[in-house]
Parts: C-alpha cells; sequence; structure tokens
C-alpha cells in the first residue's frame, strides 16, 4: 500500500513539473534587448519645434517629444534610444519568435538638421558583434503632420529595430492593434492592419501609433522602467499625437 501512495505522489509530482512551467511561462517570442550608451553631440542638443504646439528635445540623457498637453513621450533616461538587432523572425505556433545573433545598443549622435516642421538626427548605432567593433548608421528623423509627430528610427543594415521608451503611467491597448486593457509586465505582438495602427495610450494623454504596417511588430513591457517597441526591418515609424487638456 505505501509502495502504491509513492508511486502516484512520484507521478503527480513529475506531472507538476511539466504542468506549472506550461502554465507559468510567458515566452513570446521577443528577445530582451537593453539599451546601451547614449551620446550626443553639443551641437545636437537643444529644442525644435516642430509647430501647432509640437516640440523634440535633444538631451545628453535622451530624447523627448511634448505637444502644448505636455510631455507625451520619453527615451529611456541615460540610455540609447535605438538598438539594431542582427538576426531573424521565425514564424512560432501562435505568434512570430525572434532569433538574435547579436545586438548593436550604443548611440552616438553627432548632427541635427532643423527645417519647419522637422528635426532630422544623425549618428550609428554601434557595439561589438562577432569579436569586432561594428557600427550602422542611423537617422531619427521627427516630422509634424496632421496626424502629430511621425517619428522614423532608419538603422542601414539592420534586420531589426528596437525603440526604448521611457515607462508610459497606465500604458493601455487600443482596440484592433492591442488588447483594450493596461499592458503591463508583459509583451504583445500587433495585429496586423493595412494602416500604421493607433497602438497604445497612457495617463499622459499620449497616444502612439507603431509602424511600418507591413512589418512584424511589438511592444514589451517586461524590462522594469521602459516600454520596447519592437519593429522587423531596418525602419521602424511611430505617430506621437496629444489630447488637448480642457480649457
Amino acid at each position: 500500500m505505501v509502495a502504491i501512495v509513492v508511486s502516484v505522489s512520484a507521478a503527480l509530482a513529475l506531472g507538476l513539473t511539466t504542468w506549472v512551467p506550461v502554465l507559468l511561462r510567458t515566452d513570446i517570442g521577443l528577445v530582451r534587448v537593453d539599451p546601451g550608451l547614449l551620446t550626443v553631440d553639443k551641437g545636437a542638443r537643444g529644442i525644435a519645434t516642430l509647430g501647432r504646439g509640437y516640440t523634440v528635445a535633444a538631451y545628453s540623457s535622451g530624447f523627448r517629444v511634448s505637444a502644448s498637453s505636455g510631455p507625451l513621450v520619453d527615451t529611456v533616461t541615460r540610455g540609447s534610444p535605438v538598438s539594431a538587432v542582427l538576426g531573424e523572425l521565425a514564424p512560432g505556433k501562435n505568434h512570430p519568435v525572434e532569433h538574435a545573433d547579436a545586438t548593436l545598443d550604443h548611440v552616438r549622435i553627432g548632427q541635427v538638421r532643423i527645417e519647419p516642421g522637422r528635426a532630422a538626427y544623425s549618428g550609428e548605432v554601434y557595439d561589438s558583434a562577432d569579436g569586432k567593433e561594428r557600427a550602422l548608421p542611423l537617422r531619427l528623423v521627427f516630422l509634424l503632420t496632421t496626424a502629430g509627430v511621425h517619428v522614423t528610427a532608419h538603422v542601414q543594415g539592420a534586420d531589426a529595430v528596437v525603440v526604448h521608451l521611457d515607462s508610459m503611467p497606465a500604458t493601455t491597448g487600443l482596440g484592433g492593434a492591442l488588447p483594450d486593457r493596461n499592458l503591463r509586465t508583459k509583451g504583445w505582438w500587433l495585429e496586423d492592419s493595412l494602416g500604421e495602427q493607433r497602438a497604445l495610450t497612457s495617463a499622459r494623454q499620449a497616444v502612439v501609433g507603431i509602424g511600418p504596417a507591413t512589418r512584424d511588430r511589438a511592444v514589451d513591457l517586461r524590462p522594469d522602467g521602459r516600454l520596447d517597441v519592437h519593429v522587423w526591418g531596418n525602419r521602424a515609424t511611430l505617430t506621437l499625437s496629444g489630447v488637448p487638456r480642457p480649457g
């Protein structure tokens, strides 16, 4: 009798060891990509006025896009706003699966060109890959549009671009792109659509669209204190808009 009880207990324990991890597993195919160092040359720092109350500011600690209602989005504080991923995206059972051979996580911004309604920053992303230093050209363009501020992060030679944003209070998905709920501490793949989607909003009254629509895109809120946008392609785009405060 004792032997039977021991055998049953062992079987239950074995079953739990295989069943519980499946229940607790949070892997949705996203590779964690951490920001590196940010260097902004003195001549590229300052505030650029885009129009209609929208501005973009470049500091040694990061970038900020603001509307007349207040700050909308900050890149991660004292870290690179962008990382480049070298790797591939594989199909999975329920979602794509990222495979990163290397990431280039440091950013150096060398200059800015400001025109009416437009601020374009140029520099590079760099890091060691395959045992040697590697750098890829980077352009960050902030363009005033009828929808708000359209941001393009273009890294020539990257397989994927990750934009590192500072944490946004009460980050909530917008239906059609992401679940209409608080997105905290999880990662999410965006639903396919025909256009650049309004994907999420926050307590700052910011609305964030993520594109290009033809690319696989995801948001990762698992790292503490930031929101990472993953776009598979050499170009990631964000559309940032604000809701004016009542007068």
